[in-house]
């Protein structure tokens, strides 16, 4: 009877012990998450540091590269303008110089005035061509413009000469047709007068 409840005791006490085991595997486990996210946790917020960090640095150099390139282009292009201004002025600064550069300003000169009067004369060519042709073109259209009004014209008085003689021809015809209709009622006319002047005239000397 002894020995049964010794052993239900052992065997509560390693029940207990192993609860107390499995307990502790439990919160070293919940540790060891916990540690693991802290961890990755901490990493990722220094990975985020460190690419805002780099980010920061980036456009703080780009700033500064564009406030650099403010300032040193202008002094680029003055140093670049003063230097140009001095090249050009360099060769007249001596006599020798002076002298090769006024001879070149000349040839420079006579060359730009050669080509000015070629210039020129190609214009006064090309105008005095253009103008000739004109001219050669109204004189032929006057001349086929006399031409067409002198024909019209020996055309229009041949047409007249016809119409007059036609119409002198009608005018002869219609006179003739007149008369030859006319000299019937003339003649009954004459003949009627001089039958009242007989008849006037022997009243008359039946009177006397």
């Amino acid at each position: 009877m002894a020995s049964s409840n010794g052993t239900a005791a052992a065997s509560g006490q390693r029940s207990a012990a192993a609860k107390r085991g499995e307990a502790t595997k439990r919160r070293q486990a919940a540790s060891r998450r916990n540690t693991t996210a802290r961890r990755a946790a901490g990493k990722a917020a220094a990975s985020r540091v460190s690419a805002e960090t780099k980010q920061a640095d980036a456009v703080g150099t780009q700033i500064a590269g564009v406030a650099e390139s403010a300032v040193l282009i202008p002094v680029g292009v003055a140093l670049e303008t003063a230097d140009r201004v001095v090249q050009a002025l360099r060769p007249w600064t001596t006599r020798t110089g002076a002298e090769r550069e006024l001879n070149r300003v000349r040839r420079s000169a006579r060359r730009f005035e050669r080509r000015g009067s070629v210039a020129r004369n190609r214009v006064v060519r090309q105008t005095r061509v253009r103008r000739n042709r004109v001219v050669r073109e109204l004189r032929k259209r006057r001349g086929q413009l006399v031409r067409v009004v002198s024909r019209q014209r020996t055309q229009t008085n041949r047409t007249l000469k016809q119409n007059r003689r036609r119409v002198q021809t009608e005018l002869r015809k219609q006179t003739r047709e007149v008369r030859k209709a006319v000299r019937p009622q003339v003649t009954r006319v004459q003949s009627s007068l001089q039958e009242q002047v007989d008849q006037t005239r022997e009243r008359v000397q039946q009177l006397v």
